[in-house]
């Protein structure tokens, strides 16, 4: 009973520490990426009916079939605006399963639609995972490591570097974004296999060769990155448990199987790393404009950041796209610092291979053959870099620093007390550190505003971190939560249009926040000829999404006669025809935007030709004709002396439901102008009626 105890302390103890770590993360909404596999996924919203789904299509096929109302069949031209295929089937239906069996809640403060999920299961699920994963790391260290077995635990090798494991705050992401949970599994599957190959080695029975393989498959179909375990597990066992080319051989078989078997559903599915096809969008492919050099150089200089944010982890942010980042070359001095030192570490890793056979050697390894398929040397990633990408890297990190506080530094004392005195010293420090970053890093992950406000003051030169945080200050700015956010609406509208102008500045073609701006300039400052003008652009721009965009500048001319009666809109006349004939020149079939300039000809210009020359383009035009439209147009008739055509308009607005006792004074005058007295005392009297009955209710 005593040892059993004795073996489950030091997971207890990593329990206690990965709740303290992330227990703030429970009550975090969801946030960022999200979106894309959780909240805004159709396949994932349909709970277990989803499933079926969510192994067939890509990823982000569920996203993109909701967000942009595509059918299936227009998925594959879709697709093409992303680097890369991603098929990450596994920790997408445990998010089908969570919304299967928990209840709604409001996915995002903000938000106006209600999305099926619970948070707090879903943060709760990504802390217990990572636990997981850090015991078995821990086990599958002390299982390579068993001469460390006569070491007090908590004073162990393989306890110190699951701690640092654990601790690191640049997991904070990896944690406190649901989405990172395809990180979390694709690791916890990998470390299942070399678990079971070791057991292989040690019981030589074949079946664990099978538990192994299954492993593998589970973590490949959480994410890629798994596939380099392909050779970390062989390596391993190589350095620490049996050298013997044969038995190594066969103990890869079932990874290579799982490893074909897993690409040819992934190849079938989503295809393969093409980047031919890609569409120039440096926020999709950074590298797009880049030369040879240029991506080369720009890759060595993020690897180096890699470095950097392992032994100092900070700042950090979710954001590393152009400009936080920009392109370098060769002249810069840190990419030659950077490539020197992965020179460096190379050569020593392949001699210890050959030579040694040292922990050191291993650890570089860990580090530099999951880093590999991220580091954008090969083929694009869709990214400069991401804290998310080092996941697996930092176990290879944690393994070398725990490795040299173990091996090392203890023995800067002069004898056994003053060691453990001194490893624990070292560690307490660097924990404590950590710790306090991890646990602030998490509040910044609560939600989308509270991410991407904080993180835009880091990545202050990135587009998309200017264009996500400016979004998110509109959207508190339209439809704020409560009173204290809803007196605010200046404030917030006022950071929007920094952070935004800032965007357009950065990428002039960044079509998103064009629209965005378009959003702003209507509902902060009433400005709809500015509005109608970022929607032109966009709708110039934006090719793919032309429908949509359109959409969105419809419902603005639908809006803007309402605005105008009430005199809200700051736009100038001038300017409104302007905005209209900017929008009518990239899509002619905006019969609102006819319908606008009308109105703005008519009523504020007088200049009833023009008027009626814009109306009768609005007719000829398939969109929806409101009561006032015809209003509008019969009493531009009547101006213009054509009473037959002034009565039809004003009688077809009164057949579509209008109460407005204007109409039906107007109509008294014509009919009276063209001498059809019954019907001119007729609809003055019951102008006059409509008129009496609402100053006396009022």
């Amino acid at each position: 009973m005593t040892k059993i105890n004795e073996n489950l302390k030091p997971h207890l103890v990593l329990a206690v520490f990965a709740f303290v770590l992330y227990a703030n993360t429970l009550n975090n909404f969801f946030a960022f990426d999200d979106k894309t596999v959780y909240t805004h996924n159709i396949f994932t919203q349909q709970g277990i009916k989803g499933i079926p789904d969510l192994f067939k299509y890509d990823t982000f096929s569920g996203y993109l079939l909701r967000v942009y109302n595509l059918t299936v069949d227009q998925l594959n031209d879709e697709m093409k605006i992303l680097a890369g295929g991603r098929y990450r089937p596994l920790s997408l239906v445990t998010f089908a399963l969570e919304v299967e069996l928990f209840g709604q809640e409001k996915a995002y403060p903000n938000d106006i639609e209600q999305f099926t999920g619970n948070a707090f299961v879903s943060h709760l699920v990504n802390i217990l995972l990572y636990l997981f994963t850090t015991c078995l790391l821990f086990s599958v260290l002390r299982r390579l490591f068993s001469s460390c077995k006569n070491t007090k635990w908590y004073l162990s090798f393989p306890f110190l570097a699951a701690l640092l494991f654990l601790f690191h705050p640049i997991h904070s992401e990896v944690v406190a974004n649901i989405k990172g949970r395809d990180e979390i599994m694709a690791l916890l599957g990998s470390l299942g296999a070399l678990w079971f190959t070791v057991n292989y080695f040690e019981t030589n029975k074949k079946s664990h060769l099978v538990w192994s393989g299954l492993c593998l498959f589970l973590g490949l179909l959480s994410k890629e990155i798994a596939i380099t375990f392909v050779a970390v597990i062989p390596l391993s066992i190589y350095y620490f448990v049996d050298k013997r080319p044969q038995k190594i051989c066969i103990s890869i078989i079932p990874l290579l199987l799982v490893s074909a078997l897993f690409l040819c559903i992934r190849a079938s599915v989503a295809g393969f790393i093409a980047t031919d096809n890609i569409e120039p969008d440096i926020l999709n492919n950074p590298f797009v404009y880049a030369t040879t050099a240029e991506t080369l150089a720009t890759s060595f200089y993020t690897l180096l950041l890699y470095v950097k944010l392992l032994f100092f982890p900070h700042p950090l942010t979710y954001d590393y796209y152009p400009y936080h980042i920009e392109i370098t070359n060769w002249a810069n001095p840190l990419v030659i610092i950077s490539l020197l030192f992965y020179l460096g570490i190379g050569i020593y890793a392949v001699y210890g291979l050959i030579k040694k056979r040292d922990v050191v050697s291993w650890s570089i390894w860990l580090f530099m053959m999951p880093l590999s398929v991220v580091s954008n040397l090969f083929f694009p990633i869709g990214a400069f870099m991401g804290e998310r990408f080092v996941f697996f890297s930092s176990v290879g990190f944690a393994v070398l620093t725990g490795w040299a506080i173990y091996a090392y530094f203890s023995k800067a004392a002069k004898n056994k007390k003053l060691s453990m005195i001194f490893t624990c010293a070292v560690m307490v420090i660097i924990l404590s550190l950590y710790a306090s970053k991890t646990i602030s890093r998490n509040r910044v992950w609560k939600d989308d505003f509270t991410l991407f406000s904080t993180d835009v003051q880091t990545s202050k030169n990135s587009a998309k971190g200017n264009c996500a945080a400016g979004f998110q200050y509109l959207l508190k700015a339209i439809y704020p939560n409560d009173k204290n956010e809803a007196g605010k609406k200046k404030e917030y509208c006022d950071k929007a249009a920094k952070l935004l102008n800032h965007a357009i500045q950065l990428y002039p073609l960044y079509t998103d926040v064009i629209e965005q701006l378009g959003n702003l300039y209507c509902g902060c400052y009433v400005d709809i000829a500015k509005s109608l003008h970022y929607y032109a652009i966009a709708l110039q721009l934006e090719k793919r999404r032309n429908a949509e965009i359109a959409a969105a500048a419809k419902e603005i001319l639908n809006m803007t006669p309402g605005l105008l009666e009430d005199n809200s809109v700051t736009s100038t006349a001038e300017e409104m025809i302007q905005s209209c004939d900017e929008l009518l020149e990239v899509n002619p079939h905006i019969g609102e935007a006819y319908y606008i300039k009308g109105i703005i000809y008519g009523k504020y210009l007088n200049n009833i030709e023009m008027a009626l020359d814009n109306l009768e383009q609005a007719l000829s035009m398939d969109f929806p004709k409101t009561v006032k439209f015809y209003e509008f147009l019969g009493t531009a008739y009547g101006f213009a002396g054509d009473f037959p055509k002034a009565v039809q308009y004003l009688l077809q607005a009164i057949e579509s439901g209008s109460y407005d006792y204007n109409i039906y004074l107007n109509l008294g005058v014509i009919y009276q102008q063209i001498g059809d007295r019954t019907n001119a005392e007729f609809y003055a009297a019951k102008g006059n009626e409509m008129k009496h009955s609402i100053e006396n209710n009022h």
